[in-house]
């Protein structure tokens, strides 16, 4: 007899056309890379007879209205999978690239931390806003192409960037292109996403194939030395067991072979400047949602997801009181993370910038152990509204990976 391990198993996800349904096209399915993981599990509310029996004994229950919980934890890799599951989770979709070339802005010129154009409007009529992430080609400084560049400050004519980023170039350049990579914002009305989960035992040749599947949490995880790690927490209405025959239920699911992101890659900016005295920054984005009982069915007609809310940590090295008065002045400031793939560039890479958050709480032990004092700041984030260079959103996502 073969019994199942708990390293040969596949799991593949695709969105659903009808919430609670299982997909008719089993191609087009996405791959999750795996860590260990707790996976999804059918639930079943246990209902107890309140008979009272002459014998003493308690009948038996019954087995009655069904949920599905669970999560999967994995490393951070641009595209596939994890651009699916961010849509889900921000209930937004993935604009694409912006190419905008340089003549049609007449021309730009370059400083060690901007890029400057003569006339036009990068805001106004290019659509550049803050926490954008852009690449130059083509440009007649060769040390200031294929960077990926976060826009840290907007105006119609100067893009910011981090401080010594490029190079400074005082010559009029119209030849070249400035591409905004692919980004993910909130939406004013958000769009539902349900998926077909199938978790495949390989081994026996087995798949439970979950339906009705919201993302309602994701949380990523950046330490040093070692790979940022993200976990996505899902509910949904129901699980189909499949036969021999019928597994796998997906298709030759895509599997991305990017390289995962380690947080010693990545640069942060925190309150305007560029930090490296973090020891650790997580960040949390959960979806209030819940399934509702019903006469009649064993599962809810839908899983009814509500508010997302965004919490993060952050942890790093006391070297002033400079968090104390931003925590004691209840200051809101700009958190922005740039993961890049360990390559040449164009690297890949995967852009997060969080524009409003203020400090919920600061602790830090007084002393007495060996080595630095090490602050815990809790973080309180909000939606910014829309503004001139900024977008109406809790979160902005870049990517450039295509989709």
């Amino acid at each position: 007899m073969t019994y199942q391990d708990g390293c040969n198993i596949l799991v593949a996800l695709k969105a659903e056309t009808t919430t609670g349904v299982a997909v008719a096209t089993v191609t087009g399915a996405q791959q999750l890379r795996l860590n260990d993981s707790p996976g999804l599990n059918l639930n079943r509310a246990v209902v107890q007879s309140e008979e009272k029996r002459s014998d003493g004994m308690k009948t038996i229950g019954r087995l009655g209205f069904k949920t599905v919980d669970g999560s999967f934890s994995c490393e951070l890799s641009p595209g596939g999978a994890t651009d699916v599951l961010l849509e889900a989770v921000m209930r937004g979709t993935w604009a694409t690239t912006t190419a905008i070339t340089f003549g049609s802005m007449t021309s730009i010129t370059t400083g060690t931390n901007e890029v400057i154009a003569v006339a036009g409007d990068w805001v106004g009529t290019q659509g550049i806003r803050v926490g954008d992430v852009f690449r130059l080609s083509n440009h007649s400084t060769a040390a200031n192409n294929n960077k990926n560049l976060m826009v840290t400050a907007a105006t119609s004519l100067t893009l910011s960037v981090a401080t010594n980023l490029l190079t400074a170039d005082a010559s009029a350049d119209a030849t070249g292109t400035l591409t905004v990579l692919r980004k993910l914002i909130n939406p004013a009305t958000p769009t539902r996403r349900s998926f077909n989960i199938e978790q495949h035992d390989k081994l026996i040749g087995l798949s439970e194939v979950y339906l009705g599947c919201r993302c309602v949490g994701l949380n990523l995880s950046c330490q040093p030395g070692a790979m940022v790690q993200v976990q996505y927490t899902f509910q949904g209405l129901d699980r189909n067991a499949m036969v021999t025959g019928t597994s796998p239920f997906f298709t030759s699911p895509t599997l991305t072979t990017s390289l995962g992101m380690i947080a010693d890659d990545s640069s942060i900016r925190f309150n305007g400047a560029l930090v490296t005295d973090f020891t650790g920054f997580d960040l949390n984005f959960q979806i209030t949602a819940n399934g509702v009982p019903v006469i009649g069915s064993l599962t809810s007609p839908d899983m009814f997801d509500c508010d997302l809310a965004v919490s993060g940590t952050i942890t790093g090295l006391r070297k002033d009181f400079s968090n104390i008065t931003l925590y004691d002045a209840e200051t809101e400031f700009e958190v922005s993370v740039l993961l890049q793939e360990s390559e040449s560039e164009p690297k890949s890479c995967l852009g997060i910038f969080i524009p409003r958050s203020k400090f919920q709480s600061l602790t830090a032990p007084v002393g007495g152990s060996d080595g630095a004092k090490i602050e815990t700041k809790e973080l309180m984030i909000g939606p910014k509204v829309a503004a001139t260079g900024y977008d109406a959103t809790v979160a902005v996502f870049s990517s450039s990976e295509a989709p």
